[in-house]
C-alpha cells in the first residue's frame, strides 16, 4: 500500500539506490522485492504511530531478525499489527 501512493519519481530513486545498497552487501534483489511493499507498510505504520525515530530502528530489528532466519514479510505484518495496537 505504502508504495502505491508514493511519487513515482521518489519511488524511482528508492529503487535505484537500494540497487545500489544490494550490489554493494551482495544481496539479490528478490530477497527486497517480495517484501517491499509490507516493509513500507510497517514503517510507514510505525512513523505515524508509535515512534517517527522508531522506524528505521524497527526495519533494522527485522533485519536482525531475518538474519537469524526468520520470514521478512511474515515479521512486517506481525509487527505493523503490533504497531498499530500502541498507536491508539
Amino acid at each position: 500500500m505504502a508504495a502505491t501512493g508514493d511519487d513515482p519519481e521518489k519511488m524511482a530513486r528508492m529503487r535505484a539506490w537500494l540497487t545500489t545498497v544490494e550490489e554493494d552487501l551482495g544481496i539479490e534483489h528478490s530477497i527486497l522485492a517480495e517484501a517491499e511493499t509490507p516493509l513500507l507498510d510497517l514503517i510507514s505504520t510505525v512513523a505515524h504511530g508509535p515512534s517517527r525515530p522508531g522506524a528505521p530502528l524497527t526495519a533494522f530489528l527485522i533485519g536482525v531478525a531475518v538474519g537469524r532466519g526468520q520470514d521478512a514479510t511474515v515479521l512486517a505484518e506481525r509487527i505493523e499489527s503490533l504497531a498499530r495496537t500502541h498507536s491508539e
